[in-house]
C-alpha cells in the first residue's frame, strides 16, 4: 500500500489543499466573526445602573454557578436536564426568590450564607430584583 504524506502537517485529517470544500469552510469560519458579547454587557450594566451593588453580586454569582451546572449537561438537552435534576427550568429559576435559588444550587458564599444589613431584605427579592 502506498503511503499519503500530507504536503504540510496540518491538525486535520485532509490535507489543506485536497478538499475544496474544507477549504470554504475554513475560509467562512476565519472571516466570520464572533458575536461581542461585551456589547450585551454594556446594555445590562446601563439598565442596572441604579441597583443595589449586593444585588448585582447576587446575581453574578448565580449565574456563575447556573453556567457551571449548565455546562457539565450535554449540549441540547441542558434545560430537560437541568428541570429533572432541579425541578425547575433555568428561566423559572429567576422568578425565584435569591434565597432559595441559592439554596437550590447550593451557593456557598458569605453573602448568601450569613446576610447582613440591608443583604437580608435583597435575599426576598426576586433575581431581578423588583418586588412582585
Amino acid at each position: 500500500m502506498s503511503e499519503f504524506k500530507p504536503e504540510h502537517t496540518s491538525t486535520t485529517l485532509l490535507a489543506s489543499g485536497k478538499s475544496s470544500r474544507l477549504q470554504a469552510m475554513r475560509q467562512k469560519s476565519m472571516h466570520s466573526s464572533p458575536a461581542d458579547p461585551t456589547a450585551t454587557r454594556t446594555i445590562d450594566k446601563s439598565a442596572d445602573k441604579n441597583v443595589d451593588p449586593q444585588l448585582l453580586l447576587a446575581r453574578q454569582l448565580i449565574d456563575q454557578r447556573l453556567a457551571e451546572i449548565l455546562a457539565g449537561f450535554p449540549a441540547g438537552r441542558q434545560c430537560s436536564l437541568f428541570k429533572i435534576r432541579y425541578g425547575i427550568d433555568p428561566e423559572n429559576l429567576k422568578q425565584q426568590p435569591i434565597r432559595h435559588i441559592a439554596k437550590l444550587l447550593k451557593i456557598r458564599h458569605p453573602l448568601f450564607t450569613n446576610p447582613r444589613g440591608d443583604m437580608k431584605n435583597i435575599m426576598e427579592l426576586p433575581y431581578n430584583g423588583r418586588q412582585l
